[in-house]
């Protein structure tokens, strides 16, 4: 008697089925965890916008083609109810200039009133009184005492992470731990105020109002072939502009791609040259690409006579120097990016080794753009990422290492009394959390960024 057995087979679901979605953890909720773990240390009580905003929908502004019908265009913008960022930083500058003279007259007010006070207090005083008495009365300001032995003493002065100081351990300490073991170097640093931001006549760019969450219509084809205006995040615009490109400068965009900032600073008509530069031929195509849709006759009014070359060279062996502004928007974590879209995430399993090594890679980059800059040009650090260990952090690990390795003397620039003028259209985090730099955080109202700028000026 034969008996047939019946195979019994396991069918799994197919990938994109929603058990298996559910069940898989993806290079964005790593992304999301990490931030969670290290930036909710960095930003406080402030994360949780910082965070809702990130999430949410981007903010873009349009840089206005001089290339192409710019006239019609800025029309055509303004009457989509779209605001020239230009004249609202201008209207912000006076805001402020008249309210720092209320102020002031109200502080020469308040100090005369004391003087009064005082005055009259010490004329109703009595007149025999001693020295000894007056010292008798002291009280000790006991905030100035510095207990050396005391632990916390040191910790004081723990800002951010230089990654140089934990190689080697990259596998098993997380990026929010680097935050609590750096020490500040004992460097000479100096830092300038600096209080205007230099906006060109002829670069105009447009952005809706804080809370106003409406969007830009795809650029149409202007009269000379090319598009009408280029869309990028509103944040994108301050390093351009912290770079502050005079008439006849020559420019190097050291990480270029995918071109958006070489194309700014094109549209302010100052430049004699620029190049943008990338590391591969494809990154350096992407660039080719966006020349290519908003520079009429490109080959022969660009290319050929030099005054855009577009190189495919490693940015940390750049071979020429000698520039009057350098751009280092280095690669990073692009925050907003690997919150939302799995597809070339950092935060994949096979790109881990990348991601660890991004602040040494960016200190190199930093570094080779302060030896390529003349001497009293301007060097501007960028990055996409709320991490101070990539931003201030590696600005740190660069002004050390110059300051150790060679003869060049730099000073950092301080934008926060200029930067008071972009207030109505970017949120700018709490400079006491940053030592060089700024940041333009997300926020629902202003979801612009994240970007961290840091103007250095090479002096020697």
């Amino acid at each position: 008697m034969l008996r047939l057995f019946k195979q019994i087979v396991r069918h799994k679901h197919a990938p994109d089925h929603w058990s298996v979605v559910r069940k898989k953890i993806h290079p964005t909720d790593k992304a999301l965890a990490h931030f969670d773990d290290f930036y909710r240390q960095v930003f406080d009580k402030s994360w949780d916008s910082i965070r809702e905003g990130l999430l949410g929908k981007q903010k873009y502004v349009a840089v206005v083609n001089n290339y192409s019908d710019c006239e019609a265009t800025m029309a055509r913008l303004e009457l989509q109810g779209a605001l020239n960022v230009r004249t609202l930083f201008k209207l912000e500058k006076q805001y402020s200039k008249e309210r720092r003279t209320v102020q002031e007259k109200q502080k020469v007010l308040r100090e005369v009133r004391r003087i009064d006070r005082e005055l009259e207090s010490r004329a109703n005083e009595p007149k025999n009184a001693s020295l000894q008495a007056s010292l008798d009365d002291a009280e000790l300001d006991h905030r100035r005492i510095i207990d050396s032995k005391n632990a916390l003493s040191g910790e004081i002065l723990h800002e951010f992470v230089p990654a140089t100081k934990i190689k080697g351990k990259e596998d098993f300490i997380p990026e929010s731990t680097h935050y609590k073991f750096y020490k500040n170097e004992n460097f000479e640093v100096f830092i300038e105020e600096e209080f205007d931001l230099h906006f060109p006549e002829h670069l105009n760019v447009y952005c809706f109002e804080e809370g106003n969450r409406s969007d830009f219509e795809p650029s149409p084809s202007g009269s000379t072939g090319v598009l009408d205006y280029y869309m990028m995040d509103g944040g994108s615009v301050l390093p351009v502009l912290a770079l502050d490109i005079r008439p006849g400068n020559t420019i190097l965009d050291l990480c270029a791609a995918p071109g958006g900032k070489t194309l700014l600073a094109i549209q302010t008509l100052y430049p004699n040259r620029i190049i943008a530069n990338d590391v591969s031929m494809s990154r350096t195509n992407r660039v080719y690409k966006v020349a290519k849709q908003f520079l009429y006759d490109l080959n022969e009014r660009w290319l050929q006579p030099g005054k855009l070359m577009i190189t495919n060279f490693d940015g940390r062996s750049f071979p020429q120097e000698n520039f009057d502004r350098v751009l280092v928007d280095v690669p990073c974590t692009t925050d907003r990016h690997s919150v939302k879209e799995n597809d070339n995430n950092i935060f994949k399993p096979s790109r881990v080794k990348e991601r660890l090594k991004l602040p040494e890679t960016q200190c190199d980059l930093l570094f080779n753009a302060l030896k390529l800059v003349k001497k009293g040009g301007v060097v501007v650090y960028s990055t996409c990422s709320l991490s101070p260990i990539q931003n201030d952090g590696v600005v740190h690990m660069t002004l050390k290492r110059i300051w150790e390795e060679t003869k060049i003397e730099v000073v950092v620039a301080d934008l926060a009394p200029a930067l008071r003028q972009t207030k109505s259209v970017f949120k700018l985090a709490n400079k006491k959390i940053m030592k060089y730099g700024h940041l333009v955080v997300p926020h629902l109202p202003q979801n612009y960024g994240p970007t961290y700028f840091c103007k250095l000026k090479r002096i020697k």
